[in-house]
């Protein structure tokens, strides 16, 4: 199994110029080379970012030379430091051009996003290991047009979320196409949740709940990988629904060939981290996962969120935390005994616990 840790342009470049405002994030366009070589210096052998398309072509039909050597640059840099790159191409952020045309709701979105596809395909493909061509299309869906807190900034839109939940997913089946004619792997990231109960009366509602959920499980497994963002369940009871930390539940997709593209916990209790790295190395010598990928490298921004959760593996100085500087012994040599983990957290798991 690979070991990996993941970071995103919007929550950690420092520059977007997307349909959001810039976030300062971790800065890592500017101190990238420090970041790459700390985490080889981990030990990590996977290194997933991403492109910003908003940079690469901020207006319709434009690309910057500018941005697009750079990034040649940055894939070049991350792939001579020994790391596999596993690169995002889209993560929750859009041209703002692209609402002009309608964005995710118009089939015209379909032809533009096959080009910036190509665009990467053409200049970085002999740097992609795997293409990730979309992240997580339900909860973007969702954040866009049903929560309201990316744009359009819809709310319980659901005419409008599916019709760009169809599209995009017709995009990333387009996509992965376009990948196997450069020989490139492709995948996209399945956001792979599942509703529990622990009563019996509320078992229906849960497999009713799981069941009628949108998913893209199904194209999934038409990818070269399946891609998986595992973090928590959702457990019903008395009509309300609580996250919880549950491992194991990941075991249900053994039958597939998989990698886990996010994993993590967010509190700065470094035992905590430790005991939950434990609980996961079970679960993952089980699966036997391609790679397993930490969320995040650096400290970022998280969605809606600010800058209080707390995933990194680096600090906000750049310092290794004790996780970082014990991950890769623990995944190979898990403990007999992992240690407690607060299973029942809410959302504390986003927002830092013991901060």
């Amino acid at each position: 199994m690979k070991i990996g840790a993941a970071i995103s342009p919007y929550q950690h470049f420092g520059i977007c110029g997307c349909d959001l405002p810039d976030e300062e994030g971790a800065r890592h366009l500017q101190f990238y080379e420090e970041d790459i070589r700390a985490a080889k210096g981990l030990g990590l052998d996977v290194f997933r970012t991403g492109i910003e398309w908003a940079l690469i072509e901020p207006q319709r039909g434009f690309i910057d030379k500018r941005w697009a050597d750079f990034f040649a640059r940055y894939l070049n840099y991350v792939k001579e430091t020994g790391l596999e790159i596993w690169l995002t191409a889209h993560h929750f952020t859009n041209p703002k051009w692209i609402w002009k045309i309608g964005a995710w709701e118009s089939k015209e979105i379909l032809a533009h996003f096959k080009n910036y596809i190509e665009f990467i395909l053409i200049n970085y493909n002999r740097n992609i290991d795997y293409l990730i061509i979309f992240n997580e299309p339900e909860i973007y869906v969702y954040l866009a047009y049903l929560r309201g807190i990316l744009p359009p900034y819809g709310y319980l839109a659901y005419k409008h979320a599916k019709r760009a939940f169809d599209n995009i997913r017709e995009a990333i089946l387009e996509a992965r196409d376009i990948a196997r004619s450069y020989g490139v792997r492709a995948t996209f990231t399945h956001p792979y949740n599942k509703y529990i109960a622990r009563n019996l009366r509320h078992k229906p509602v849960a497999w009713i709940l799981t069941r009628l959920s949108p998913t893209t499980l199904d194209i999934a497994r038409e990818m070269d990988i399946v891609a998986v963002n595992y973090y928590v369940a959702t457990e019903v009871s008395f009509g309300d629904f609580e996250n919880v930390l549950r491992p194991e539940l990941l075991l249900d997709l053994r039958k597939y060939k998989i990698a886990v593209t996010e994993y993590g916990i967010a509190t700065r209790n470094e035992a905590i981290r430790e005991a939950y790295l434990c609980h996961m190395s079970t679960v993952f010598k089980e699966l036997a996962p391609e790679a397993a990928i930490w969320w995040s490298l650096l400290h970022g921004y998280e969605w809606g969120l600010g800058y209080r959760p707390f995933f990194a593996l680096l600090d906000e100085r750049r310092r290794p935390t004790r996780l970082a500087l014990n991950m890769r012994r623990i995944l190979e040599s898990p403990p007999r005994e992992c240690g407690d983990v607060p299973s029942r957290m809410g959302l504390e798991w986003r927002i830092s616990l013991n901060e």
